[in-house]
């Protein structure tokens, strides 16, 4: 191959130069590869550079020549670029040309041929002057280009070196040599690292595409941060996506920088020129500034702040690392807990600044940053951050109120916030008249005792720096008949009031609310609205603040110079529940009518305004749709409904404008008026046939009930020979009786004789003589006569044989030698008891057993 290549030169070489006897005027013709930018020096060259020498050129100086240049692929000499140039001759008769090759020209050896022509006549062709390629002499399978750097849209042809005879088995598929395979076109349109393989019967080898973008860097800006050096930044723009070997390289005026670190020394009061080169494999990118670097002035942070607070204001101190800094006149700023403050402040070398109208007890930070002054061009870096706290001053004055709750007068007032405090808050003083109480942290004060309107109330609040300044109030007079209760409308999950204006109000009006049921001493609340002439003064409106499913009462008061004066009152929901339940259902039946009542739901539970009652009727023992007989609805707790005859279940809910809340139950039976007198017959008919029943039982079983319940006394008797002779007894004059008693003894003992004489016979309350009293009377005389009162006489003998007890025998010593055996034990009843008190027996007296024992 080699030598017919070279016999096919040395032929034509011949023939052009002696055809027609015209020698060849191009001579020194080079062919070369330009360098490609990357590493490796054969990852795929692609410009072909041709350059020559023209003889005829030093001739004819100042006219334009033309020259026909065509590129062939050597091995199968196929023209593969031909072009015609036009230039103007010189004195150095030097002439180049450069050609980009669709391939690396590594692929294959590349030829070129040039002739000169003009207007009279076209020269001969040059011999082929060849650039060999990489297929000559490969030792293994290569790919071009390999490793090599594209930019993103580029479309890339690749080429497959192998050994002779065999043939890539991927995508190369065109053969321009007889070692060389090239494939078609291949478009990568994002940034990315592909990988192009070449098989070659089972043994791949491969190329590394690098695909990003040139250089994209903008807005070179210089500027001097310590006053002796210069300072350029830049944007670095569009993501190039090369890395290592392969990205940006920077230059500053001609010394290499990093991307950020660009620094110029001894700065001067002048303009200066910066000029930065970026480049990378794909291209070069050129960015200059132009400016004076002590109007590009960037002062860095203040260093070593502090702080001296007082109550309402604070001095700030800082100091400076740079020392050109102690003569440079700048402006300084301060951010005061996140915002700048409102002014700013300025000197040569400034290190410290002044704040006022602070916030007493307050903790703040601050931070300042800095710039020049004369030609500010930008703010500083901020300082690090420090936090201080003022001191405590007095607070200010509360915002009181006075509230009326059901004849309960009490003055409140609103805690004072953080800023209204001024330090911690450590009590309260009321003073009411000559009053003075000190209260701890209680928010309100009952002052029921005070029964005057008009009586003047102030209160105040301490902390350790002293003493609010006083809050006024004046009494006013009890308004709960002053105005109606109306009903106010929620609005959007709030309540709204309106009013008419009052002509005395001299300082606004007042709104107050609180929950109409669940009223304690300090739940209310209110809010001062100042008078205005807009007339948008008197509407209020509030959401957000409101509980669910509780009544408020909302009162508009006037506020005058005298006590405030109570304009309107309603009651109303934000946002309405569904109610609770009603209480105490019942029902009464008069025939087929039934009348149901109940109870209203509890105002603390209704949740609502109660809009009506759903009262639904079922028939008994089902739960099923079968069973609904009748829905009706009233806004009255009761109902009349007219029933058929049977056993019914009632269910009685209320409904607010939320819904229907839990149901009550009543169960009853529903009879007619025939019914009922039935059922009546038949009880009247079972309560008599019992009654019955029960009578006959008794009759047949008296004798064994006389004996159970009254069993028979037996009359008492005395063993041995009595002759009892009693008491006679003759009525007197002034309801006295004389009375003699008689002997009384046995056939078998001396005679023994009583007398009442001297003896207290007056029982009162039922009181009983004791039978020792009587024992000791009867032993005086035999016959002996005592005068008492009738009614006395009566008392003292009523019962005597049984109540005339001997508890002991100590009365009966002068008859202990009366035997006495007595039958049961029992003593009879005299004759003049049975007859003069058989009336009082009768009434009711039961006689009472005494037993008596031989001494």
């Amino acid at each position: 191959m080699s030598v017919w290549l070279l016999c096919a030169l040395l032929f034509s070489l011949i023939g052009q130069t002696e055809q027609n006897g015209h020698p060849v005027p191009i001579e020194e013709v080079k062919v070369d590869s330009e360098e490609s930018y990357c590493a490796p020096s054969d990852c795929g060259a692609w410009v072909l550079k041709v350059t020559w020498r023209d003889k005829f050129a030093e001739k004819n100086e100042s006219k334009k020549v033309g020259y026909d240049i065509e590129v062939l692929h050597t091995e199968q000499m196929t023209p593969v670029h031909s072009e015609t140039i036009h230039v103007m001759q010189d004195k150095t008769s030097y002439y180049h040309w450069k050609w980009t090759s669709p391939i690396p020209l590594q692929c294959t050896s590349h030829s070129v041929r040039l002739r000169r022509h003009n207007e009279q006549h076209i020269g001969e062709w040059t011999p082929l002057y060849t650039h060999k390629g990489r297929d000559l002499d490969a030792a293994t399978t290569t790919v071009y280009p390999h490793d090599q750097v594209f930019v993103v849209g580029s479309n890339i042809t690749f080429c497959c070196i192998v050994e002779t005879d065999k043939r890539p088995l991927s995508v190369f598929l065109t053969p321009i040599s007889n070692r060389t395979y090239i494939s078609e076109p291949l478009l990568f349109e994002k940034p990315s690292m592909p990988n192009i393989d070449c098989d070659v019967e089972g043994n791949p080898s491969g190329s590394t595409m690098f695909i990003g973008y040139p250089p994209d860097d903008q807005n070179l800006t210089c500027i001097t941060r310590n006053l002796n050096s210069l300072e350029c930044h830049w944007e670095k723009g569009r993501n190039t996506h090369l890395t290592v070997n392969r990205k940006t390289n920077y230059t500053l005026n001609g010394r290499v920088c990093e991307f950020g670190k660009c620094v110029i020394h001894a700065v001067k009061k002048q303009v200066t020129n910066c000029t930065l080169v970026a480049r990378n494999p794909l291209g070069v990118k050129t960015l200059t500034d132009t400016a004076d670097p002590t109007h590009r002035v960037w002062l860095r942070a203040p260093s070593e702040i502090s702080s001296v607070a007082h109550a309402r204001k604070v001095t700030l101190q800082w100091s400076w690392n740079e020392e050109k800094y102690a003569s440079f006149p700048m402006i300084c700023q301060v951010k005061l807990n996140g915002r700048i403050y409102n002014k700013t402040f300025n000197g040569e070398g400034l290190s410290s600044a002044v704040l006022i109208n602070l916030q007493p007890f307050t903790t703040y930070t601050a931070q300042v940053q800095c710039g020049s002054y004369e030609h500010f061009y930008k703010w500083g870096d901020w300082s690090e951050i420090t936090e201080f706290s003022t001191k405590e001053d007095i607070p200010e004055a509360l915002d009181v109120w006075i509230h009326y709750s059901e004849q309960t007068t009490s003055v409140l007032w609103k805690p004072l916030t953080q800023q209204q405090s001024h330090g911690m808050i450590t009590g309260y003083e009321i003073t009411i008249g000559k009053m003075k109480k000190e209260l701890k942290t209680q928010l309100c004060y009952n002052i029921t005792g005070i029964e005057k309107s008009g009586q003047i109330i102030t209160v105040s609040a301490n902390n350790s720096a002293g003493r609010s300044p006083p809050s006024t109030i004046i009494v006013p007079s009890y308004p709960e008949n002053e105005v109606d209760v109306g009903r106010i409308n929620s609005s959007k999950g709030g309540l709204e009031m309106s009013w008419e204006e009052y002509p005395s109000s001299t300082c606004g009006y007042v709104v107050e609310w609180f929950p109409t049921y669940k009223k304690t001493q300090c739940a209310v609340a209110w809010e001062k609205i100042p008078k205005c002439d807009s007339g948008a003064c008197e509407t209020w409106k509030r959401s957000g603040i409101f509980e669910e499913g509780v009544r408020y009462t909302v009162s508009v008061y006037a506020c005058t110079d005298d006590s405030p004066k109570l304009l309107k009152r309603s009651e109303g929901y934000a946002i309405e529940k569904k109610p609770g339940k009603v209480e105490n259902l019942k029902g009464k039946n008069k025939g087929r009518n039934v009348e149901l009542s109940w109870d209203e739901v509890p105002l603390e539970q209704q949740n609502g305004f109660i809009q009506s009652y759903k009262i639904v009727t079922l028939l008994s023992g089902s739960e099923t749709a079968e069973s609904h007989i009748n829905t009706a609805w009233t806004e009255v707790p009761e109902v009349n409904l007219k029933l058929d005859p049977g056993f019914y279940t009632f269910r009685v809910s209320a409904i607010t404008s939320r819904g229907e809340g839990d149901y009550a139950t009543h169960k009853m039976n529903v009879e007619t008026i025939d019914q009922m007198i039935s059922a009546t017959i038949v009880v009247c008919s079972t309560v008599t046939l019992i009654f019955m029943i029960i009578t006959v039982l008794c009759y047949r079983k008296r004798k064994w009930l006389k004996k159970v319940f009254y069993p028979d006394i037996p009359e008492p008797k005395l063993a041995g020979k009595w002759m009892p002779k009693g008491i006679n007894c003759t009525e007197m004059t002034e309801g006295y009786m004389k009375c003699e008693i008689q002997e009384v003894h046995g056939l078998e003992h001396p005679s023994i004789s009583e007398s009442l004489h001297g003896h207290d016979l007056i029982s009162s309350n039922s009181r009983v003589v004791p039978a020792q009293h009587f024992n000791q009377n009867i032993s005086k005389s035999p016959v002996d006569v005592s005068y008492c009162p009738l009614e006395k006489l009566t008392s003292i003998i009523e019962n005597a044989s049984y109540n005339l007890t001997i508890p002991e025998p100590v009365g009966v010593a002068q008859i202990s030698d009366l035997s006495l055996e007595m039958q049961d034990a029992y003593l009879p009843i005299p004759k003049f008891v049975q007859n003069n008190f058989a009336g009082k027996v009768s009434e009711g007296y039961k006689p009472q057993t005494a037993y008596l024992t031989d001494a």
